[in-house]
């Protein structure tokens, strides 16, 4: 099945977002976000029922596909290729980070370079999953089982930022991770039992150029892996969304480095989910 996250006609309030099952190019309306991630099954049970959408899929006002306080896991590090090219070894056990769910924007949403990026910033393709079933210190086979969905990310970062941190010994991505409006999302998921998540093909395009080409195969943990190593530390409810890291490719990894700057335009795809788009644009937009 395929859904969408959507904003309801005249409801500018994030906490009214909707999401419904996508049925050829219409729409046909669940519920809220909240509501569907509180009782899946019923939710999944009445979409399987439904065999036409009445929302053009063209008209909607997109939204994240999860809710405003999921938690936003992220996993660095997690191809070889994309290690050797940031000088980093490939992690021994999931190297894992938070983004704020507060900086999630959807396709068409531009995104500000802050002052604190004055080279620009950088682009990262990912494999978004989100959780389906609550998960607390589970196996890899039954976090397997907990994955809901899969959608597309662009995990954009602030390099600068991120450097500055590097040098502390205590060494911390917060604000690098987390520039203001930076954390790209789609807003359609393919539910896993439609989805062969071990060879779906990752590509980003910055300005008409292909910059990032590469598949989950290369993954060092998969998915499953991932969901049950964060499982021992926190527990996993319906909603909270896994970015699985990205392959190689990245501008900070490229001699001369290569960076976004305002008028630029990035769009990342999954194949067989979706793509988003997202102009970059200069610090005004903040706010």
């Amino acid at each position: 099945m395929r859904f969408v996250a959507y904003r309801p006609a005249h409801q500018p309030n994030p906490k009214n977002n909707a999401i419904g099952i996508v049925l050829g190019d219409k729409v046909a309306p669940l519920t809220g976000i909240d509501e569907f991630y509180s009782d899946m099954d019923r939710w999944r049970a009445k979409a399987a029922s439904i065999s036409e959408g009445t929302l053009p899929v063209e008209l909607l006002t997109l939204a994240p596909p999860v809710p405003l306080d999921a938690k936003v896991i992220c996993a660095a590090i997690n191809y070889v290729k994309h290690g050797a090219e940031a000088n980093l070894p490939a992690p021994e056990f999931p190297n894992l980070f938070a983004r704020w769910t507060a900086e999630l924007v959807v396709d068409g949403s531009p995104v500000p370079v802050p002052l604190a990026e004055p080279e620009g910033l950088d682009w990262e393709v990912e494999l978004a999953a989100i959780v389906g079933k609550t998960a607390t210190d589970v196996d890899v086979k039954t976090a397997a089982q907990s994955i809901f969905g899969y959608t597309v990310a662009n995990d954009i970062s602030g390099r600068a930022s991120q450097l500055q941190a590097m040098t502390l010994s205590t060494g911390q991505w917060g604000l690098g991770k987390n520039v203001e409006k930076s954390g790209c999302i789609g807003s359609f998921i393919e539910t896993a039992d439609g989805i062969d998540e071990s060879n779906l093909i990752l590509e980003t395009v910055v300005d008409d150029e292909v910059m990032q080409s590469g598949s989950t195969r290369d993954m060092i943990f998969s998915v499953a892996e991932l969901i049950a190593f964060a499982s021992r530390h926190v527990t996993l409810r319906p909603g909270d969304l896994i970015l699985t890291g990205t392959p190689d490719g990245v501008g900070f990894g490229r001699d001369p480095k290569v960076y976004m700057k305002p008028g630029s335009s990035v769009t990342v795809s999954v194949a067989g989910i979706c793509s988003i788009t997202n102009p970059i644009v200069e610090a005004s937009y903040r706010g």
